[in-house]
């Protein structure tokens, strides 16, 4: 999953599909939502401090809006920003592509916003991956 991410994030469409490919392959990729979670979880917080103002994080997902087009929810994303910084929002209701959709791009405007390099978007991916694997979870691919 953390190669996905990477061509996503980096705009390397080969990648992403041959990572993509992999993933369904036997032996492929499993637990692939922590790494999602886990990814959007620190690229906020690398984005947005605790307590930010909403404001601030609602200029940060109107700009993601214009880039991604009006498909994206800006009140689910917001609410999903804010649960990311430690604020209780209110998502159950979203349903589980939305909530991908919405981590991805947030992900990409995040490395967009703060100009990452290849090796800052490497090291973040490794980082939710060793998170993820620290809880017992498998984000193997292929």
């Amino acid at each position: 999953m953390g190669q996905i991410l990477r061509g996503l994030a980096l705009r390397l469409p080969e990648e992403r599909e041959r990572a993509r490919g992999r993933m369904h392959e036997p032996g492929g990729s499993v637990d692939s939502m922590p790494v999602i979670d886990a990814a959007f979880e620190l690229a906020v917080r690398r984005r947005f401090a605790p307590g930010t103002d909403l404001r601030e994080i609602g200029s940060f997902v109107a700009d993601v809006r214009v880039g991604f087009g009006p498909t994206i929810d800006v009140l689910a994303m917001e609410a999903l920003i804010r649960r990311a910084l430690g604020e209780e929002t209110h998502i159950d209701d979203l349903n589980a592509k939305t909530v991908i959709e919405l981590k991805c791009a947030t992900l990409v405007a995040v490395h967009d916003v703060l100009s990452w390099s290849d090796a800052d978007t490497d090291q973040l991916l490794a980082e939710a991956e060793a998170l993820v694997r620290a809880k017992g979870f498998s984000p193997a691919v292929g």
